[in-house]
């Protein structure tokens, strides 16, 4: 089996030693395809120097987390490789995680995307908003007796996971496709994992192995959430398991509740941006129920 190792990068002088010198120590050799969004901080000039060997895709234009990665999903399925791991640029995996993850998820084919347990760069804090979402008993319930009782599983099945450790199985890539267009920044991981469930493949974490994203000194900013109600708002449109009546239902709910928390125009404009290009994000809706490896070629 072999694996395709997909990192997008932008300006990311500050993890790319940590992310990069990972990949050279795993105990299997993956292949690595990097494609950069324009960065200007030496990120491009630091890997072709010190990383030769790693495929080097250069955008003239920051095309964002999901057009970026559909560069690598598109070069795994054109050169068959049987497994991507989506890798942020502030993230990196230990010597035995891909090895692992691998043998995991051939033994697990009904998980479309599995993931180890994202930890703080100390590898002993779990990443909190893995632990609120991933983690937590409407996830997946029982995750945390099985802890407790020293019955851990190889993998427990969750709702969702964010996609800055992914293992795609080359099933999922023809199933599900690559991430949609209609996503200009965030939500592209939370629409990609309803489009799994809506293909009917699962999806999973593996207890046993630990993993770094390096982000617990981020600070949420009202600029943050009001995006994330945008970009939340075109996920319920944009989902497959729902009707648009129910989702467009969701929107006004979630809206209005950012009106009353941020009391910002821009909300109002966000609004204005969703009726616009609603009838683009239906038209991505269909595709994704409708087409086999959507937004991709096969």
């Amino acid at each position: 089996m072999n694996l395709l190792v997909v990192i997008v990068t932008y300006n990311a002088m500050q993890w790319v030693e940590h992310c990069f010198a990972c990949l050279k120590s795993s105990s299997i050799k993956p292949t690595v395809l990097v494609v950069d969004n324009g960065s200007n901080d030496g990120t491009q000039e630091y890997i072709k120097n010190n990383y030769p060997e790693f495929i080097f895709r250069q955008s003239t234009e920051n095309l964002g987390f999901g057009k970026a990665n559909n560069v690598g999903l598109q070069y795994a399925l054109d050169n068959g490789f049987d497994y991507v791991y989506l890798l942020n640029q502030d993230a990196w995996v230990q010597t035995d995680t891909l090895e692992k993850l691998m043998r995991i998820s051939a033994c697990h084919p009904e998980y479309g995307i599995l993931s180890p347990m994202q930890m703080n760069a100390d590898l002993y804090h779990i990443d909190k908003n893995f632990l609120k979402s991933t983690c937590s008993w409407l996830s997946t319930p029982t995750l945390l007796t099985d802890t407790y009782n020293h019955l851990v599983q190889d993998v427990y099945e969750v709702k969702y996971v964010m996609a800055a450790h992914w293992m795609i199985t080359r099933e999922c890539l023809l199933k599900v496709g690559g991430f949609s267009p209609s996503f200009p920044h965030y939500g592209e991981d939370n629409n990609y994992i309803d489009r799994v469930h809506y293909h009917n493949l699962k999806i999973g974490i593996v207890p046993s192995l630990r993993v770094v994203h390096d982000r617990a000194d981020r600070a949420d900013t009202a600029e943050k959430g009001i995006h994330l109600i945008y970009t939340t708002s075109i996920r319920w449109l944009s989902n497959p398991l729902i009707g648009l009546q129910t989702a467009m239902s969701k929107v006004m709910i979630g809206n209005l509740k950012g009106m009353k928390q941020y009391r910002s125009v821009k909300l109002l404009r966000n609004m204005f941006l969703l009726l616009t290009n609603f009838r683009n994000i239906r038209k991505k809706r269909k595709i994704s129920m409708t087409e086999y490896c959507a937004f991709l070629r096969k």
